[in-house]
This record gives structure tokens, C-alpha cells and sequence, in this order.
């Protein structure tokens, strides 16, 4: 897979991103490593992670791979966290995903916009990720009114200078959230990870205030959302030229869409 340099940034990282959102749907340990290591294998070099994913488990096993592949890139964030506490076994987690299908707030997210949880958060996300820095650390699902911007920013910039993150920004799945962010004067983000995709075209927003798509997610998931019965082949080049110079998330806990993601590209070129 092709490298790309993600837009105002010197980072270099896989064309295609995998994120890590849906890696506990599959319960079975060896399977799920088996899983990040065939991405790796099909020349993914970025991951998208979260503290809140898997409950800190994404984290945690893209962390023993990251161990045997040090090339590797990642993204994580903060302020969005696994309910009640950081660190959860599979056992804990899977009892709070299912009985939060009866009793929503057993599985809802921490919200939590101090820094003091963010600086805690961190430490165990480079811990469990076997690293010294995270390349990119996002403010995850931001609400503009709950943050002191310029106490952020400072924190931001400290970690930049510190050596425990290379860039920050900002995510979400609400444009909305993140048009605020763009209307301030002082910056949040080197990078922003949005929802896009071929049919509605979400991420105009990025291009009508003169910046480039950096990292966009969202194709394939609205895809078999809306057009089930549009196959990925006929419409893998309008997503490519939709975020032709940025780099694009999948996630997903089959391998055989890993492997057509990458048969797919080696057609486009």
C-alpha cells in the first residue's frame, strides 16, 4: 500500500488508516491480534485507537502488535472514556455492553473534558500502546462549550514539547462540533478526523474554510448503509478522489475486507 503525507503535517503514514472501533466485537484474543497483524501485513502502517474502544482492550492489543512492528503509527484521544474506570478485562467489558442494552448508562461513555483525566488517560494509553508518544492525539467528539480553549491549547502544545504527542486535533462524527472549532481564533487542532462520504459529501465544510481532508471516515459504513446493493469496487475510485491527498479509516473485523481494500488499490494505481 502507497504511502501518503497527511496534509500540513510531516506525518507519513498508510493511504488507509485501520481503526480500532469494532476490534472487540471479535471476543476471541488470537483472532483480533490475528487481525491487526494481517493489516500490518497488507502495508497498513496507521491505527486509530481509542481508550474508549474495547474499553481500553482496543488499546491494549494494538499495543502487543505495535511492540513487534515499531514502524508503526497511531492515533488515540481523549475526553470520550469507558465508563467507570480506564482499565477493563473482556469479562468486564462484555457484562457492561450487555446489560447497557438495558440499562443505557452501564455502557455510555465518560465524558470528561478536564485535563487532569486527559493527562491520567494518556499515560495509560502509552502505556498500553507500548509508546513513548502518540503521533496524533484528538480531542474526541469536542464540545466547544465545555472546554477552556486556551488551557487546552497550552496543555496541547506542552505535550508536543514534552515528546508525548507529535500532533493534536480534533473528532467527530458531527460536523456541526467541529465548524466551531474553525470559527475561533485560537486553534485546537493540526488535524481534524471527520464523517464523510460519496453521496452526501459531509466534509464540505473542510473545503469551504480553505483546508485540506486529512483524515476522513465514513465511506464504506454509509455505503452498506444506504446503498446496500452498490458494490465497494464500483465506487473505490470516487472515494479515492473524494480524499485523494488525506488518508481515509476503515474498520473492520473480517480480513477478506482488508485484503479487497488493498486488491482495490492496487487496481487504482
Amino acid at each position: 500500500m502507497d504511502n501518503i503525507i497527511i496534509p500540513n503535517t510531516n506525518l507519513r503514514c498508510s493511504k488507509f488508516i485501520f481503526g480500532t472501533g469494532s476490534l472487540l466485537n471479535i471476543l476471541n484474543k488470537k483472532k483480533r491480534l490475528y487481525l491487526l497483524d494481517n493489516a500490518v501485513n497488507l502495508g497498513f502502517t496507521h491505527f486509530d485507537t481509542s481508550p474508549y474502544y474495547g474499553f481500553g482492550l482496543a488499546e491494549e492489543n494494538l499495543g502487543e502488535v505495535i511492540k513487534q512492528n515499531r514502524n508503526l503509527t497511531v492515533t488515540s484521544k481523549v475526553c470520550l472514556y469507558p465508563p467507570g474506570k480506564l482499565n477493563h478485562n473482556l469479562i468486564e467489558m462484555f457484562l457492561k455492553k450487555s446489560f447497557g442494552k438495558i440499562i443505557p448508562k452501564l455502557s455510555s461513555p465518560k465524558i470528561d473534558f478536564t485535563i487532569e483525566y486527559a493527562k491520567k488517560s494518556i499515560d495509560e494509553s502509552l502505556k498500553k500502546l507500548n509508546i513513548d508518544c502518540i503521533d496524533i492525539l484528538l480531542i474526541h467528539e469536542p464540545i466547544i462549550d465545555l472546554l477552556n480553549i486556551d488551557e487546552w491549547r497550552y496543555f496541547l502544545e506542552n505535550l508536543v514539547k514534552i515528546g508525548k504527542i507529535k500532533y493534536f486535533g480534533i473528532s467527530s462524527l458531527n460536523s456541526s462540533r467541529i465548524k466551531k472549532f474553525l470559527k475561533i481564533k485560537t486553534k485546537l487542532f493540526n488535524i481534524i478526523q471527520t464523517l464523510d462520504s460519496i453521496d452526501l459529501n459531509e466534509a464540505d465544510f473542510i473545503l469551504d474554510n480553505n483546508l485540506p481532508f486529512q483524515i476522513t471516515h465514513g465511506y464504506i459504513s454509509s455505503l452498506k448503509k444506504r446503498q446496500p446493493k452498490t458494490l465497494l469496487k464500483d465506487v473505490f475510485n470516487k472515494i479515492i478522489n473524494r480524499n485523494s491527498k488525506g488518508a481515509i479509516i476503515i474498520s473492520t473485523t473480517k480480513e477478506k475486507n482488508l485484503n479487497e481494500i488493498v486488491n482495490l488499490l492496487k487496481k487504482n494505481d
